[in-house]
């Protein structure tokens, strides 16, 4: 078994993964709302733990934990030491913290850092653990979703619009931006089309993140986009040995897509 954890702000989450069957047989999430800026100096991460000891404590194979931080960037192309990706950047160099990165795809990578506390507490809690990018879910997913595909993803997450684009089963462009308005999505959508030379109703989109159809956001960007829709086929991808019909998996891209 793989246990695949997220932990943001805005919402903590897990799933176990049946990798000789490809199915999740268990799941739970929890809507916190937390400041950003002071999520991962809380005790809020050690307290959920604490409420999940007994399927934390239990003996996986491997654990995969993506987290939160202020401080990434994806990069053509590797470098071995991700602290000097960081200081070419101009990052302040912090003692207290840990500087990782992930493959996304060949051409490709996420440089990220996270506090020393975080990782020593959470590598005391689950062994054989591998640490990543919060975004590394969906990063993954489209990845390898239909890679002959180009679109543009959108994933609403609290107050914060994380867009990627795959072009030619590439990732192409990545960006994040800050929510406020029902009319944010719409903005911002239309903004990275210009910069990528798309058309904004022939080009498709599709959505994740906590959006419905029946919010006020998804009905004002519906207005003018049209080839605009939520990605239901996360259940098709890593299916359930359980009833879904009230779980709204679209919402959990960045925790499941960990498990492809």
């Amino acid at each position: 078994m793989e246990l695949l954890v997220h932990l943001h702000p805005y919402c903590f989450s897990y799933a176990i993964l049946d990798k000789e069957t490809n199915r999740i047989i268990d799941f739970d999430s929890k809507i916190l709302e937390q400041n950003i800026g002071k999520f991962l100096h809380n005790d809020s991460i050690a307290l959920w733990f604490s409420d999940h000891q007994e399927i934390f404590g239990l003996p996986y194979k491997t654990s995969k934990i993506a987290i939160y931080t202020t401080e990434f960037t994806i990069l053509p192309g590797k470098t071995e030491n991700a602290t000097e990706i960081f200081q070419l950047l101009g990052f302040t160099d912090n003692t207290n913290l840990t500087y990782l990165k992930n493959k996304i795809d060949d051409s490709f990578y996420v440089y990220f850092s996270l506090p020393d506390k975080t990782i020593s507490y959470i590598e005391n809690q689950l062994p054989n653990v591998e640490f990543y990018c919060c975004d590394f879910g969906i990063l993954s997913f489209i990845n390898n979703k239909l890679s002959f595909k180009n679109y543009i993803a959108a994933n609403l997450y609290g107050e914060e619009l994380t867009i990627c684009y795959k072009k030619d089963g590439k990732n192409m462009y990545y960006n994040k931006f800050p929510i406020k308005a029902k009319e944010d999505l719409l903005y911002y959508l239309r903004l990275s089309y210009e910069h990528l030379g798309l058309n904004l109703n022939e080009f498709p989109t599709e959505l994740y993140g906590f959006i419905e159809e029946k919010s006020p956001m998804y009905s004002t960007a519906y207005g003018y986009i049209r080839n605009f829709e939520i990605d239901r086929t996360l259940k098709h991808v890593l299916p359930f040995t359980f009833g879904i019909n009230e779980i709204s998996l679209h919402y959990y891209i960045n925790l499941l897509g960990l498990g492809l």
